[in-house]
């Protein structure tokens, strides 16, 4: 989604948490207390460096999508992009478009994908005279649109603008920080005013004193850095991706991504450069290679086909005089039937798939015995059904030439069959290379625990040859007959998959998120759509189908599946910097929530100032948070979010109310009291912070040591600012004591909180 500065700059300003903090800024410059405004300086820079960084990323990433944004071609052949369409212009679409407008087809005719529209899968052929509306896809054929309606006027400009929206992913990362803030905002303000109220009419300390230390509560109890660190965080991770060239486009997906354990693959343009060649024809006996070529020349003359395959059989044949012919109605390639018709006066060509050529050809009587349990019997090496060749008009030399096909494709060639009513013609062979940094990709997922699920619609044996030769071990299953509910079974048993239907590759997804997988799914072409929908991160390629780039989070614009480590590296970087810094907040949110209880009930008044909160904020959580969160961090993500924020945070937080409620017992003035509980609670917040930065790095050290000297700094040299008072012997000893004693409880805590996870409580 698209934000201007003003949105950006109105919903990082008019926050919750921000009208909170502006109302207890103005009630403490009302007391007079100026030195407790010092939190609002921490508040005003985080509003500012996330709003700038936010309106930085946007800036990038817009102009990314300005320079790839989709583009059609006018009827005189010029190049348009989608806002500029008018009223009038004719488009011309072709297979992968997305229909940017409402119009009526002037000539041309092709299927069209209307599921956006009217709910219904099945692909509908549309010819001159049909309306098209916005929003749908042209799966076939090569079609002249005049434009009628554009933009928001589209009588589908809703449906396209959903087709176009990104998706809201599963986040456990926004999930967290949601729950966190949540939690805040039903708590903050019952506390506020019962501590107020505590505080005057029982306690009955001085109006003004009793707002300071309301303030200090819910000020602590603000986690007033987290939600601005995770935006930074993700649009930083976004701009360094954008400079790669992956246009990312839901900010969330990155983390997404980063835990997933099962990536599922479309072989051509992901696995392979997409770059299909015709690299031979063998002819049947009675046929030469010559009359062949020549024989396509002329059908593809005809045929409006213009995916890879087409265009690869129009440029091997581009030096042959075409077969001329009279055609009497032609039906263009579907994913569904996988090959073209054309009917002529010399009968009937189909090209495509040999297996499903033959599987349509089968009459009703062979259909029925095959799906009665004869499946297992009838099956052809190379993955399709073999029908009995008498009864479906073929003759005796079909299973030669299945078994030639099955070789070909062993070798990794797409294997086509140009066929005459029912007699095969001949075999074309195409290629379509390994994109050069496959391997090494592969290999990387694969250490990750990351399980790869090459999904294709070609024949199994060439699927599966190109998979092994990219790493990806296993023997392919063909899914031409497979029903519904063997699918599950499938996915878990298996890692390669031919002949798919686009219907089932979304299937396949779903059955792998139902047995709890975060399943990413990279596609490029319009019969990946569905499937890239169901997905929880799904990734296309620049060269892609428009329809495929719509519905995708990101889009890796140089089509580079190398880029795809990257990404998984800034979505860790992100979750587990986050996680780190997401319990620095959390201990003073907690113990902050803990005392607030334990003065209801025991203390006189809340132990802190403000102010004193704040230097400890600013020092143990804020500056070190920023450092965290932008540092270096690959490590495989593990555990729930939450709990493992929790983890660090709950024993810091128990830590602080432990040490604060024995100093407690230490006889002494209240500003006594509250200069050990500052110190206390300082102390203990670089300790959870030394045990936050394990394993420690040399960047982490450095951190430790400047933060720790600087609260010494602020204690020794303004202490009068931080309302800091001489303390007893007796209160001194007490400090030193518990702040060398601080590290060997917040170890135990940890451990006994492990050991209570581990038992369930």
């Amino acid at each position: 989604m698209k934000h201007s500065c003003r949105d950006i700059f109105l919903r990082q300003t008019f926050t919750l948490f921000n009208g909170v903090n502006l109302v207890l800024a103005l009630l403490i410059a009302w007391t007079g207390s100026w030195q407790n405004l010092f939190f609002t300086g921490t508040v005003l820079t985080n509003w500012l460096i996330g709003m700038v960084q936010e309106i930085r990323a946007r800036k990038t990433l817009d102009r990314l999508a300005l320079l790839h944004q989709d583009v059609y071609t006018l009827e005189n052949g010029s190049r348009i992009r989608r806002d500029d369409l008018q009223p009038g212009m004719v488009l011309v679409l072709v297979q992968g478009d997305q229909v940017p407008c409402d119009g009526r087809i002037v000539a041309g005719v092709g299927e069209v994908d209307e599921s956006q529209r009217t709910g219904e899968s099945e692909e509908v052929l549309r010819q001159p005279g049909d309306q098209l509306y916005a929003g749908t896809t042209v799966i076939s054929g090569r079609l002249s649109v005049k434009a009628v309606k554009t933009g928001q006027e589209t009588a589908a400009g809703r449906m396209m603008q959903e087709a176009r929206a990104h998706k809201t992913f599963s986040s456990p990362l926004r999930q967290a920080i949601d729950t966190i803030v949540r939690f805040c905002t039903l708590a903050i303000v019952p506390c506020g005013l019962l501590l107020f109220a505590r505080s005057v009419f029982i306690s009955h300390v001085p109006v003004k004193q009793a707002i300071n230390s309301m303030a200090a509560a819910l000020i602590g109890m603000i986690p007033e850095g987290l939600v601005v660190l995770t935006s930074i965080a993700l649009a930083v991770a976004s701009v360094k991706l954008a400079r790669q060239q992956v246009l990312v486009q839901q900010l969330y997906c990155s983390e997404t991504l980063a835990r997933t354990d099962v990536l599922c693959l479309d072989k051509t343009g992901t696995l392979t450069q997409g770059k299909m060649t015709m690299t031979g024809v063998i002819p049947e006996p009675g046929w030469d290679q010559m009359k062949v070529r020549r024989i396509l020349a002329g059908l593809y003359a005809q045929l409006p086909d213009s995916n890879a395959t087409a265009e690869a059989i129009r440029a091997g044949c581009r030096d042959v005089i075409p077969e001329s012919f009279q055609v009497q109605s032609m039906t263009p390639f579907t994913s569904a039937t996988k090959y073209s018709r054309v009917v002529t006066a010399q009968g009937t060509w189909r090209i495509g798939a040999l297996t499903s050529i033959l599987a349509d050809s089968m009459p009703a009587a062979v259909q029925a015995e095959d799906a009665a349990g004869s499946q297992e019997s009838s099956k052809d090496p190379a993955g399709g059904i073999t029908p009995d060749t008498r009864e479906a008009g073929f003759g005796p030399d079909l299973e030669r030439v299945l078994r030639e096909q099955q070789a070909w494709a062993a070798r990794g060639r797409r294997v086509l069959a140009l066929v005459l009513d029912a007699h095969v013609v001949a075999l074309i062979l195409f290629q379509d290379p390994l994109k050069p940094e496959v391997g090494q990709t592969v290999e990387y997922f694969l250490k990750q625990g990351v399980s790869l699920k090459v999904i294709s619609g070609d024949d199994p044996a060439t699927v599966q040859a190109i998979a092994n030769e990219a790493g990806i071990p296993g023997e392919a299953v063909s899914m031409q007959d497979v029903p519904g509910d063997r699918i599950p079974e499938l996915m878990q048993s298996h890692s390669i998959f031919g002949r798919v239907r686009p219907e089932q590759k979304k299937a396949m997804v779903q059955a792998l998120q139902a047995a709890g997988h975060v399943v990413a799914m990279t596609g490029d072409g319009v019969n990946d759509v569905p499937a890239l929908k169901a997905a929880d991160c799904s990734i296309a390629m620049g060269a892609g189908a428009q329809a495929a780039r719509a519905v995708a989070s990101m889009i890796l614009l140089n089509n580079q599946f190398d880029d795809l480590p990257q990404i998984v590296i800034q979505g860790r970087r992100v979750i587990n910097n986050i996680q780190r810094t997401a319990s620095l907040f959390l201990v003073k949110t907690l113990f902050s929530f803990g005392l607030t209880v334990l003065t209801l009930l025991f203390f006189k008044v809340y132990p802190f100032e403000p102010v004193q909160l704040s230097v400890i904020s600013a020092l143990a959580t804020g500056i070190p948070s920023f450092v965290l969160t932008l540092e270096p961090n690959d490590a495989r993500v593990t555990g729930d979010f939450l709990k493992n924020v929790l983890s660090r945070a709950v024993p810091g937080a128990f830590n602080v109310l432990l040490m604060v409620s024995l100093a407690r017992l230490v006889p002494g003035s209240q500003g006594q009291f509250s200069t050990m509980a500052t110190l206390m609670a300082g102390m203990n917040a670089l300790w959870v912070l030394f045990y936050v930065c394990q394993p420690m790095t040399r960047i982490r050290q450095v951190l430790v040591a400047v933060m720790t000297l600087g609260f010494a700094a602020a204690v020794l040299c303004f202490g009068r600012l931080m309302f800091l008072v001489p303390l007893t012997a007796l209160q001194t000893g007490v400090v030193v004591i518990c702040g060398l004693c601080m590290p060997f409880v917040l170890k135990g805590l940890q451990v006994l909180e492990r050991r209570l996870l581990r038992a369930g409580v």
